[in-house]
């Protein structure tokens, strides 16, 4: 089963959570591409407390998210399993209890790249000041900007080119 959802928050950030339902391993995997935010914290929340209802163990994967916040995936390792378990004591939306062989409260698995990927939208990117003057962009003010931001400007032409000495002919 597969079930996407999508959250807008106000400051452009989307919140993108794809979630995956393996129902013979009985692992519920929330992907989570878009920005997760203290704004949308509460929306990845409620996704999980529902999830929680189905019983099955919980993976949060971060790998692929364009943006996570420090301060939302505090929030996230410390209220991940109570949201779980709220789902699981309010109980499936049809009214039965989770499936056999669900015995305790598995701890929610969160997978966090080794590194916190900054938004394009984001003020606390390097890249999102003005374009530095006069000198050429570092590789990783490159990167940043190029790959990561996907900021046109990083392709601009500079202010003043290098003028190229015309080549003499024999």
């Amino acid at each position: 089963m597969l079930s996407e959802s999508r959250d807008q928050s106000s400051n452009g950030h989307g919140l993108r959570v794809l979630v995956r339902i393996d129902t013979q391993l009985r692992l519920a995997c929330l992907e989570v591409r878009g920005c997760l935010t203290a704004s949308t914290y509460a929306t990845l929340v409620n996704i999980l407390t529902h999830t929680g209802s189905l019983g099955a163990a919980v993976r949060v994967n971060l790998a692929r998210a364009e943006h996570v916040e420090r301060d939302a995936l505090t929030q996230l390792r410390a209220g991940a399993d109570a949201a779980v378990d709220a789902g699981i004591r309010s109980g499936p939306a049809d009214g039965g209890r989770p499936g056999a062989g669900y015995t305790a409260v598995q701890p929610v698995e969160i997978i966090v790249p080794s590194a916190l990927p900054v938004c394009r939208l984001g003020p606390e990117s390097p890249a999102s000041r003005s374009l530095p003057s006069g000198r050429a962009l570092t590789n990783e003010e490159a990167l940043e900007m190029a790959f990561l931001r996907r900021d046109p400007r990083v392709l601009a032409t500079p202010a003043s080119p290098r003028k190229v000495p015309p080549r003499s002919t024999p």
